[in-house]
C-alpha cells in the first residue's frame, strides 16, 4: 500500500467513478484502474462493486475510507502547519540591541517588519555591545545589533551591515553652524557630551583629541547616544555620534555637520555560531540591513 493508491481510493470515494477521479488528479483512467486494483490486492479485500452501471463502495472500502479521511485531515493539518511557519517563521524572535539602534532606528524596522510578520511575537533586549554579542552566543537572542566587536566575543558570527562617519552635533544657533566642517580645534572650550567609558565609540573619539585634551569641558557623560542628542538640543553642550542617530532628531533642535578627524560608527549583525538561522531571524536581518542602508542614503543627500 503506497501514497499513490490511497490517493487514487480516495479520489474515486470523492467523486464516484474511476473518469472522474483521473481528471481531479490529473492522469488517466486505465491509471486510476490500475492503482485501485494494487490497493486492493494489498489489503486483500474488494473495495467497489458495480451496481446497476454505479460503482460503489463495499463495505470493508467505506471502513478504509473513514481511516483514510482522518489520515488526510491530518496531512492537510501539516500542509497548513508548514505554510504557517513557511509565511512567519516559527513565530517568535528575541533581538538583542544597542541603545543607539533600539531608541532609534529599531522601532520603525520593527514596524515595517509587523507588516510582513503581523503574528510574530518580538522580543527586544538592550544592552552594550559586549552583552549583546554574550546575548547571541549564547542564543538567548537569535540575532545581535552591535556597534563595535572585539577580539574576545566567542560563539558569534558577525557581520558588519553599516558603516559610517561621525557628525559633530551642536543647538540649533550655534556658532558652528557658519562651519561647513567641525575640526578638533573648533571645539576649544565648549562642554562636550562624551559616550560612557565602556563605550567603544568613546575611546575613538577621544584619539581625535589626543593632542587638544585642553579644549574641551568632559563634565556630561552618558551610556546613549540618544540621550546625548537630547542634552545637546537643550544647549548643555556639543557631541559627536553616529548620523544614524542624529537624523532622529533633527527635529528636535540639533544641527550636524561633518567632523574631521574623521570617526567611522559602525553596526554589526551579530548571529549564534551553532544554530540555524530561522526564517523570522533571515527576514529581519535582510530588513535591518536595508532600511540601515536607506538610513544612510537618506544621510548623505
Amino acid at each position: 500500500m503506497n501514497f499513490k493508491q490511497v490517493e487514487a481510493f480516495r479520489a474515486v470515494m470523492l467523486s464516484g467513478s474511476m473518469t472522474a477521479a483521473a481528471e481531479s488528479l490529473h492522469t488517466s483512467q486505465p491509471n486510476i484502474s490500475r492503482l485501485i486494483a494494487q490497493l486492493e490486492r494489498s489489503s486483500g479485500f474488494k473495495l467497489f462493486e458495480r451496481v446497476g452501471g454505479r460503482l460503489l463502495p463495499t463495505d470493508e472500502g467505506a471502513a478504509l475510507f473513514a481511516d483514510v479521511e482522518r489520515a488526510f485531515i491530518g496531512l492537510h493539518s501539516l500542509e497548513k502547519s508548514a505554510q504557517n511557519i513557511r509565511q512567519g517563521g516559527t513565530g517568535q524572535l528575541r533581538i538583542a540591541a544597542v541603545p543607539s539602534l533600539s531608541l532609534t532606528l529599531l522601532p520603525k524596522v520593527i514596524q515595517r517588519f509587523r507588516r510582513e510578520n503581523p503574528d510574530a511575537a518580538i522580543s527586544i533586549h538592550t544592552n552594550d555591545s559586549p552583552m549583546v554579542a554574550h546575548w547571541a552566543a549564547s542564543q538567548f537572542c537569535h540575532v545581535g545589533l552591535a556597534s563595535y566587536v572585539g577580539d574576545e566575543m566567542p560563539g558569534v558570527r558577525t557581520q558588519k551591515i553599516c558603516d559610517v562617519p561621525g557628525v559633530c552635533i551642536f543647538p540649533t544657533g550655534h556658532r558652528l553652524s557658519t562651519h561647513t566642517t567641525v575640526k578638533a580645534e573648533d571645539l576649544h572650550g565648549e562642554e562636550f557630551i562624551s559616550l560612557s567609558m565602556n563605550d567603544g565609540s568613546r575611546a575613538r573619539v577621544d584619539r581625535a583629541f589626543a593632542e587638544e585634551k585642553e579644549y574641551r569641558k568632559l563634565n556630561l557623560e552618558t551610556p546613549y547616544a540618544a540621550t546625548v542628542c537630547s542634552l545637546v538640543a537643550l544647549g548643555l553642550g556639543v557631541s559627536i555620534v553616529s548620523p544614524m542617530v542624529a537624523l532622529e532628531y533633527l527635529h528636535r533642535g540639533i544641527e550636524t555637520r561633518p567632523f574631521e578627524p574623521q570617526i567611522r560608527f559602525s553596526t554589526y549583525l551579530l548571529l549564534p555560531e551553532d544554530r540555524p538561522q530561522s526564517l523570522l531571524s533571515q527576514r529581519f536581518s535582510v530588513l535591518i540591513m536595508e532600511m540601515l542602508n536607506e538610513a544612510s542614503e537618506a544621510w548623505q543627500v
